[in-house]
């Protein structure tokens, strides 16, 4: 029984690694995963201020176009004054050049605050190239040594489950389905030391009858309380 109750706690600090081990590799996956996020979040930031940028530019565009119009226009209309030989033609031909002046301003204006527009997302959009790069440069070298640590890991992973395998196959199918059942159940601590009279998982004192049995390591014990497998440890002193 003495010989068992070794190999379960062998399994148990094994499994107990691998468990490490495993929690570790999950923690750079994250990490990996958490610098592809970064990016995406960014490059979609970049996304919509291109898209952005090219509707105002469509639209500053228009306004020149319009601004030019109105610019011939005034001149068309300028051109017509050495003709007039009215003086209400003259007043009514002054109105339309003054209102075709301030269509012009109007116009000049909105194009202004739509090149200002443009340039602010320009400068958004700078910023956010810069970030995109930042986090590419960081995920380049970070990710070159998250990925090296994986392969390392992987192949101590490896080692340590097939020394596990190997231990598991000198136990009992049904004591080794009961330890994984309780490994799982009982957050990586299936056999607990005995010690004082007392389960250590739990810290709950046993029947003391139970606890005789137990130093004599004739057969399994678990504790009453917690389910553990037991073992013995020394008393103090």
């Amino acid at each position: 029984m003495q010989n068992k109750l070794n190999l379960l706690r062998d399994l148990q600090e094994i499994d107990r690694e691998i468990s490490s081990i495993e929690m570790t590799r999950q923690g750079y996956r994250e990490e990996l995963a958490a610098f592809e996020a970064d990016a995406a979040r960014v490059q979609e930031m970049l996304d919509q201020l291109g898209d952005e940028v090219a509707l105002l530019q469509q639209e500053e565009a228009q306004l020149q176009q319009e601004l030019l119009k109105e610019r011939d226009n005034v001149k068309r209309v300028e051109a017509r004054l050495p003709e007039i030989q009215t003086q209400k033609e003259y007043v009514a031909v002054l109105k339309e050049i003054d209102m075709a002046k301030k269509s012009n301003r109007d116009l000049e204006e909105q194009l202004q605050a739509k090149q200002q527009e443009i340039a602010v997302l320009e400068e958004d959009r700078q910023e956010k190239e810069a970030e995109l790069a930042k986090i590419q440069e960081n995920s380049n070298v970070r990710g070159a040594e998250l990925k090296e640590l994986l392969s390392e890991s992987e192949e101590t992973l490896l080692k340590r489950t097939q020394t596990r395998e190997s231990v598991a196959g000198e136990l009992p199918a049904s004591l080794l389905k009961k330890y994984n059942t309780l490994f799982k159940r009982r957050g990586g601590v299936a056999l607990a030391p005995a010690r004082n009279g007392a389960c250590l998982g739990c810290n709950m004192q046993l029947p003391p009858q139970q606890y005789n049995k137990l130093l004599r390591v004739n057969e399994l014990q678990t504790c009453p309380h917690c389910n553990r497998i037991l073992y013995v440890e020394q008393e103090n002193g």
